[in-house]
This record gives structure tokens, sequence and C-alpha cells, in this order.
């Protein structure tokens, strides 16, 4: 037997002293109260009456002794939280994995989620570790505590655990373990091999079972290139469950209710929604979904982000704006305002997103966004680099990027160009010569892109064809709205180099990891996140949006990892049934106390 709060001398020592203590209670003499008779003669004739008394009178006053003590020794006992010693293999360290997959979020038929059971069963564990060092982790987190044999510590770092995803990350390393446990429902497969390749034995204990749920298993919003025309909300809705279900979609824009259906899920179907989301409004878009029954929450809401919902603020320094001024004055999304070379001064700079500098380079680096059309070095502004000239270049190659989407080489016809010579630079696109015509530059400082020819008829016909408004709108977004690819999940994410700051909804920075050359940022939660870098900010959405983490109906582990979780969970602790126990008792001793059965 192992004791939680004590070693096994300890817990003995103070169970003998508080048996003496309840016992010293129960025979310590109280002085008779004294009462004023007028004669003892009745009272002698009581006393000197000679009754046989039986065999329980004679006994009752030790029953209800034992009893008492047996009360107090329970007690302190359930304080000590006594628990079967099960010794590690070959007397080493023991290794606790908690599997944090978000379908360990489910609700069971006892009312407990996976991971409340799951939590139960490491606290067992730990409990019965007979003194060998423990040490507890999560597929999320790694090692969170120990190897340690202080049992409170343990508990501790479980108190402060919780589902976080995780799915992809590396199975916890820690030397010299010779027994692993690991709790998990089996709704996310794992692969067994690096963690059996220790040579530690590894016993998987499921928190399994079966349970219905409804999920939203994909959330995104489209942002059509005519800001006039509305958005539109694409949604995936899942029923996992066996029976069929109605569900209740609803649908805001800010604090606006944009949509409220009804959907009518057949078993097992998953079925897609389109929810207008109106021209203007609140960027903020969230929807929600519920049913009768529904296992697991994390997955009934989705956020997503309408960038254009909030308009650029962007200010175009140029000594004669137009063809610039046609272009942005068609963009209601953009708020521009057009101010001469002479007039910029850099000290002024923090109102606008994007800056624009056409064929003039300011004497000082900005700290914002800036587009630089056809930049003209001169000795005064060299920190941009070197530049220089060529005629008729050919447009030859261009990479995948972002400010290139959609843009057709094929209808460009330069007539001139300038390009910039400076590592800070990376050309996306080249001349034929490898004349760099389209460069980016993307750090924790800066942000830019360089056009290395102009609008004017004499430099090129870019302002005639449809490469003009694709190329500046593409820049300009590429600039003032950075955005992550893909839908983002839980868990660690690579995120743009030039973030130096990513914030969570209620204001906590999150600590941004540099891995060779990616950034990596781990995001605990779903929701909004705000990110700030290269003089730029940006708003993006992470949803758990899986349907392997939502169909928490299934499990890819063996009857015989779930029959051996079983045996486990005969372990669980004592100290419940002790307290229990010793309500018991002292219903009973009052009850016969009462009714002057055992005094």
């Amino acid at each position: 037997m192992s004791f939680g709060a004590l070693a096994g001398w300890q817990a003995w020592l103070a169970l003998l002293a508080t048996a003496g203590l309840f016992s010293w209670l129960f025979f310590m003499k109280i002085r008779a109260p004294r009462v004023a008779v007028p004669s003892l003669l009745l009272w002698q004739r009581v006393l000197d009456e000679a009754r046989e008394m039986t065999l329980w009178e004679r006994i009752r006053k030790v029953v209800s002794w034992i009893v008492i003590t047996l009360i107090g020794v329970m007690l302190v006992l359930a304080v000590m939280r006594p628990a079967p010693s099960v010794t590690a293999a070959s007397g080493g360290r023991r290794l606790i994995i908690l599997d944090s997959s978000w379908s360990m979020g489910a609700e069971t038929s006892a009312g407990e989620t996976r991971w409340e059971r799951a939590i139960a069963e490491a606290r067992a564990l730990i409990q019965s570790s007979a003194g060998d060092e423990v040490a507890v982790a999560t597929t999320a987190d790694g090692l969170v505590e120990g190897p340690s044999t202080d049992a409170v510590l343990l508990e501790a770092a479980l108190d402060r655990l919780a589902p976080s995803g995780g799915e992809d990350s590396d199975w916890p390393k820690l030397a010299n373990i010779s027994k692993v446990h690991f709790l998990t429902d089996g709704t996310v497969p794992r692969a067994m091999a690096d963690l059996e390749a220790t040579g530690a034995d590894v016993v998987v204990q499921s928190v399994y079972e079966a349970a219905p749920n409804v999920a939203i298993t994909a959330f995104e919003v489209y942002e059509p290139g005519d800001p006039t025309a509305q958005a539109e909300g694409y949604l995936e809705l899942a029923n996992y469950s066996a029976e069929p279900q109605q569900a209740r979609l609803v649908v805001t824009r800010g604090t606006r209710e944009v949509g409220d259906v009804q959907i009518d899920l057949a078993a097992g179907e998953a079925v897609r929604q389109v929810v207008a989301l109106g021209t203007e409004g609140d960027a903020r878009v969230r929807a929600r979904i519920t049913a009768p029954n529904n296992a697991l929450a994390v997955d009934d809401e989705a956020v997503a982000w309408i960038a254009r919902a909030e308009q650029l603020s962007v200010t175009v320094v140029t000594p004669e704006p137009g063809f610039l001024k046609v272009l942005f004055d068609s963009l209601p999304g953009m708020r521009v305002t057009y101010i001469a070379p002479g007039v910029y001064d850099r000290p002024r700079q923090g109102a606008e997103h994007v800056l624009v500098f056409d064929h003039w380079v300011p004497p000082t680096a900005p700290t914002k966004p800036a587009l630089y059309v056809s930049p003209m070095v001169t000795p005064g502004t060299d920190w941009l680099g070197s530049s220089r000239d060529e005629s008729k270049p050919v447009w030859a190659t261009a990479d995948r990027h972002a400010v290139l989407r959609g843009v057709d080489p094929a209808t460009v016809m330069l007539e001139r160009a300038r390009s910039v010579d400076s590592d800070a630079w990376t050309p996306v696109a080249r001349s034929a010569t490898g004349v760099p015509l389209v460069s980016v530059q993307e750090s924790t400082s800066t942000r830019g892109v360089m056009l290395g020819f102009g609008f004017l008829e004499a430099e090129s016909n870019v302002a005639l064809q449809p490469a003009f408004p694709v190329l500046v709108v593409n820049a300009i977004e590429w600039l003032g709205r950075p955005t992550l690819s893909g839908q983002l999940r839980p868990g660690v994410v690579a995120v743009d180099a030039a973030l130096t700051r990513v914030m969570s909804a209620d204001g906590g920075t999150l600590p941004i990891t540099a891995f060779g050359e990616a950034q990596l940022v781990r995001f605990p939660r779903p929701g909004l996140y705000l990110a700030e870098g290269g003089g730029m900010r940006t708003t993006f959405a992470v949803n758990v949006g899986d349907p392997q983490v939502s169909n928490v109906n299934r499990t890819s582990l063996s009857e015989e990892a779930q029959a051996q979780s079983a045996a486990a969970r005969a372990n669980d602790p004592w100290w419940p049934w002790i307290v229990g126990l010793a309500f018991v008792l002292v219903l009973v001793e009052w009850w016969t106390w009462h009714r002057r059965i055992t005094v």
C-alpha cells in the first residue's frame, strides 16, 4: 500500500496516533453533575438489587469505542489517500502521457468528459507509484512535470492541464523510462513505433466511450473581388451519431444575426450550407451549431474574419497621381490620400496602413509597408540600394507569389525598367536578361513591394491592361492585409517571417519560436488572433474544423487495449469509499446512541 501525502512509516504513525487520541477522548471521565435529593434510601435499594447482565450489555461500550475509533482512523486515512502499490518494471521511472486531442473533451454517459476520466486514472497511477519517480506529459505540451516522487506536485500539474490539440506533436522523450502509460480515446490515430522503440513497457489505457456529436467541420468566408458584392460564408456540418438529429445553425456578423436555420441531419450525414453575410458590417463572423445529442463542445463554434470589412488607409506620395488616382478612386474598400514628395514627412506616419511611392524615394526608410513604383534612387536615398535602367525589357519569368496572382505577363509591354540591386530585396519576376521587374521585401522591421516600371505611357502599357489593377491591388492587399493560407487549426503553425507578435482575443501574447528559416507559433485554442510585424497588423481565424476530431463515435484502439484499461480502472483511489464507509458508521453510532443501544 502507498500513501499519496506521506511516506509509509509516517502514515502508519499518524494512524496509530489518531487511534490513541480517539480512545483517550472516548474513555476520558467526565465529572457527573451533582443533584440534591431528600434521601438516598430509594437509590440505595436500586443499586443493591442484583441483576444478571446480558452479553451485549457487557460488550456494547467496547463496540461503541471500536466504532468511534474506526471513524477517526478512516477520516485520517482518507486524507492520506491510500492506494494499492504498483511498482514500475525494474523499479525505474514511469511516464504518464495524456492524449491532448480535442476529442478528449467529449462527454461520457456518466457526465464526465474523457479528459476528466483520463485525469482520474492518472491520479490513481500517481498514487500507486509506491515511491517510484513519475513524470507527467501530454501529446501537445510534451513533458510538463517530473520525474518526481512528490505526488502533490504531480497532481498539481494535472490540475493545470486541458485538451489543446497537438495531433502532430512528437512523443515526449525522457531517459531511463521503464514503463509508459498512454491515456487516450483513440479518436486520433497515433503511430506507437517511436514510443515502443525506447524499450519501455508501453501500456495503452483507453478512456473511450461511444458518444454522439454534431460539429462544424469547415468554415470559410468568400470575399468577392467587387467590394459592392456581399460576402458569403461556406460551412460544412456533420452528424456523427447513430440517430438522425435536427440541428440549429446560427451565424452572426458582429452583434447582428445574419442566419438562423434548422437543419435535419441523417445519421452520419455531412451537409454544406451557404450563408449570405451582407455587403457591410463588422469584420467578425461567428457560426454556432446546437443539437439534442452533442458530446463535444469545442467544434460547435467556428469563427472567420472579413478582411475587407475594414478600409485600408493608403497614402500615395507622387508628383502626379494620374492612373493611380483613377484606380484607387474606383476601389471603395480603400481610403486614399495623395500628397506631393515635398510634403511627405516620415515622423507623421502612423495613420496609414500602406504607403505608395511613385517615382520617388523618401530620404529614410519608412516604418510602414510600402509599394515602390519605378523608384528613382539618388545619392541621398541610397538606403534602398543602387539602381540601373534597362531599355525595352521582356517579362520572361515569374515566381508563384501573392503579388503576381492573376497577372498575365504576356499582355505587358515595357519600354523601360529600373531595377534596384540590394540583398534586402527578393526578385519574383525578371526580364529575359535577369533584371528584376517585381521584387518583395519581408522582415520583422519592414515589408515592401518594388515595381521596376511605372504606369506612364512612355514607360509601359500596363495602365491600359488588366494587369494594372490586378498587380496594384495584389500588392496593396499583400502589404496591408497579409493572410495565412489554408484553414488554420490549433497547434503548431508556421507563420509569416515578418511577424513579431501574435496575440489572442483576451490580449495574451503567444511566443514565437524560430526553427531554422521558419517561425512557429502554437495556437492553444480556436478563436480570432491578431498578428503584428513589418509595420502591419492582421487578424486571422483558428478553428478546430476537422472530421477526424469531431467523429468521437469511433476509436482506433483495439479491444485488447480497452480490456487493459478496464483492468487499470480497478485501481481507482480508495479514499472516496473510505469516506463513504466512515459516514455510514457515523450514522449507525448516532442512531444507536439515541436509542440507548450502545450506551
